[in-house]
């Protein structure tokens, strides 16, 4: 027999109303009350019926991630601290790595309130134009069919080849996806040859043609086995840095006291590496916090417009870029 709040109110002997506020973590309610209706809603068995609250108050308190890969370490972390901003909010969040049209089928067929895409190989304006829910973009606005969170990828790239030339590195390479489809991969490759432009240098690049670790690795090796080792080289992701990492190593090569390196992915685990790497971007709690402010904004103003902002990156300097030459 499915458990209903009722039940959880005879139990208790507090009232439906008391019950329903607690479920729902409303500030209402007394803490222990709370705490107390809680343990016995779990003892009981109980699980909450969203189709039924969607009915009454047409929301669900349910968020769709549509989320394009799950083995890449900085899409994880953001995914993560998305999550935990979801709960400050008393969300919940669903995740897909299907097909981003597929997923948003999904996702309007569960009536979640509102869906966060994270963009990748297919762009937004390949997505049905009209949905049935607020959708917000973590992309490059420029499309714009939805609102869109993005970062300012050219200033990130300056940021990151003016600390090269602030120590004296003249010959700089980006070490990423290079011509490929994505649009942040395109924004963040756009950004290098325009910041080497600025600073007069020939852009060097080492083309990985994937963003997984192994590609980084690969790619690396072949390169240092056929052309003169740059002196700085800028990683496109965290998996981007950590397989050239590797591969340096396994050549024979000292960072920073062979090679220089920065890489893209403000997250705190490039901290915790061998050698500490120094890293551009926007932070990625910062980021996830963002996201899900600006898509709760969306849910809670259905006739409010917005298209989006990009956010400011910042560059972290470790031990990495020190210039020990």
């Amino acid at each position: 027999m499915k458990i209903t709040i009722k039940d959880i109110a005879k139990a208790t002997n507090v009232s439906y109303s008391t019950v329903s506020k607690a479920l729902n973590d409303s500030p209402l309610v007394k803490p222990d009350t709370k705490q107390f209706i809680l343990e016995k809603a779990n003892e009981l068995g109980y699980t909450p019926n969203y189709s039924a609250k969607y009915l009454v108050t047409k929301r669900t308190n349910t968020i769709g991630l549509v989320w394009p890969e799950i083995n890449r370490l900085a899409l994880s972390e953001l995914a993560s601290q998305v999550n935990n901003q979801m709960k400050k909010q008393h969300k919940q969040m669903l995740l897909s790595i299907n097909d981003a049209r597929e997923s948003i089928d999904l996702f309007s067929k569960m009536r979640v309130d509102g869906m966060l895409l994270f963009e990748e190989e297919l762009p937004q304006d390949q997505l049905p134009k009209i949905l049935d829910v607020p959708l917000l973009s973590y992309g490059v606005p420029t499309i714009n069919q939805f609102p869109t969170i993005g970062v300012k990828h050219e200033l990130a790239m300056e940021l990151a080849v003016q600390e090269f030339v602030r120590c004296k590195n003249q010959s700089i390479a980006y070490v990423g996806v290079i011509g490929g489809s994505g649009r942040r991969q395109q924004a963040k490759e756009n950004g290098f040859r325009k910041a080497m432009e600025k600073v007069s240098l020939e852009p060097l690049f080492i083309q990985t043609g994937g963003l997984d670790v192994g590609d980084a690795m690969r790619e690396v090796r072949d390169y240092l086995s056929e052309e003169k080792l740059p002196g700085a080289l800028i990683c496109s992701s965290y998996d981007i840095a950590i397989g050239t990492y590797r591969a340096l190593r396994q050549s024979g090569l000292r960072v920073p006291e062979d090679v220089s390196l920065i890489s893209y992915d403000n997250i705190p685990q490039f901290a915790e590496t061998e050698v500490p790497i120094s890293a551009v971007g926007v932070p990625v709690e910062l980021l996830a916090k963002t996201l899900v402010d600006e898509l709760i904004h969306l849910i809670e103003n259905p006739g409010h417009e917005h298209s989006g902002c990009e956010l400011i990156p910042e560059l972290v300097v470790r031990r990495s870029s020190q210039n020990v030459r």
